[in-house]
């Protein structure tokens, strides 16, 4: 029986790392993608840990990239933030989105840290029901560096792919879940929310 696709998104804190990469390798595995960040403002890595180079969400990814060239090209080369937000450039979209601001309809969210997860269910729970469509949210632990976000977009591609082809998501969830904790090492967070 054919199945339609699913209607994905991926949400970190800045839209820039995590959920983008994540958003790079399901788009070219021909899902429907879309990614945002819950973020006030998007933040990159800094001269320092406690000093990140703070934007709006309103800007964009090729003026924030102009920026860190002219504030110190050698750091953000060598750290991939030039190249991440290379990567990001790519994509349709030229600035990072907000979760908040979407009022799109997914089968299927996909979180990178608890946090985010916490604030995207507080924030679908946060309105009114109108269609009752359900909406699974997941979120899989994902560490803010660049090898831990491709490493953790290829366990959410892994984790889409099978959703996708059982076909029946509300039942057997729960199961393919803990096939994949037990697969994995990492744990997963589960809720179900309505539009």
């Amino acid at each position: 029986m054919p199945f339609l696709p699913l209607r994905l998104a991926v949400v970190c804190s800045s839209n820039q790392n995590r959920s983008m990469e994540a958003h790079n390798i399901l788009s070219k595995r021909g899902f429907s993608i879309l990614s945002f960040g819950t973020g006030t403002n998007m933040k990159l890595p800094g001269p320092a840990r406690d000093r990140p180079n703070v934007y709006d969400f309103r800007a964009m990814y090729d003026d924030v990239y102009k920026d860190l060239l002219r504030k110190d090209k050698e750091r953000y080369m060598q750290n991939g933030v030039l190249r991440m937000l290379e990567r990001n450039m790519e994509k349709e979209m030229p600035r990072p989105e907000r979760f908040q601001e979407c009022k799109d309809l997914f089968d299927l969210i996909l979180t990178c840290e608890e946090r985010v997860y916490d604030q995207v269910v507080e924030d679908m729970n946060s309105g009114e029901q109108e269609t009752c469509q359900p909406v699974h949210v997941i979120n899989v632990n994902i560490l803010d560096t660049n090898k831990e976000a491709t490493l953790g977009a290829f366990l959410i591609c892994d984790l889409c792919q099978c959703v996708q082809l059982m076909g029946d998501m509300e039942d057997r969830i729960g199961e393919l879940l803990q096939a994949f904790e037990e697969k994995s090492g990492r744990s997963f967070l589960h809720t179900v929310c309505f539009y």
